[in-house]
């Protein structure tokens, strides 16, 4: 789990390291949910198939568009649905992204729903989660009997995560072809 304070760079994070993943041959699944900035504010967010690179416009800071509010967000329904439905088919492979487990999934049960049950339903060596800090001890009884680790992303630290992460990544691909060969 990717966890830190907002525009800390965790979704930059996961872009890095699902680069380096593909760069070694890694297959890459999931969805990223990258802000959309004009004029240095945040007017929106994008939502990104992470195979595909296909993208929908996932949530946009004013009332002009209909659908589920959370905040000073507008998410667009239809998009929510393709992201549901990325998900569903994003399994297996080497690398899972979900960007991000939040407050339409965890509180409204809405949102990316299926997210929950595609983490614990498996079919890849690595998951990156965002989850914001206020939402992990949930998360975590939610996926209870799953391995989590849990990493605090932050300016100091930004740098230097996707390394660690990609080592847990090919500790795990490795143990899972050593697991295979048996």
């Amino acid at each position: 789990m990717l966890t830190g304070e907002r525009e800390v760079g965790k979704t930059y994070l996961c872009q890095r390291v699902m680069n380096e993943a593909r760069r070694r041959g890694l297959s890459c699944a999931g969805v990223l949910s990258p802000a959309r900035h004009e004029a240095q504010r945040k007017v929106g967010i994008t939502l990104v198939d992470v195979a595909t690179g296909e993208e929908r416009p996932l949530a946009r800071a004013d009332d002009g568009i209909q659908g589920l509010r959370w905040g000073r967000y507008r998410f667009v329904t239809s998009s929510l649905e393709w992201g549901t439905e990325r998900l569903a088919r994003a399994t297996p492979c080497d690398l899972l992204v979900v960007d991000e487990v939040g407050p339409l999934e965890m509180e409204l049960g809405k949102g990316l729903v299926n997210a929950l049950d595609v983490l614990a339903g498996g079919g890849f060596s690595l998951a990156l989660v965002v989850v914001r800090p206020g939402l992990i001890k949930e998360l975590k009884a939610r996926l209870e009997g799953r391995r989590l680790d849990i990493l605090e992303v932050a300016s100091s630290n930004r740098d230097e995560l996707p390394a660690r992460i990609l080592s847990l990544l090919e500790e795990e691909t490795a143990r899972e072809s050593r697991s295979g060969e048996e």
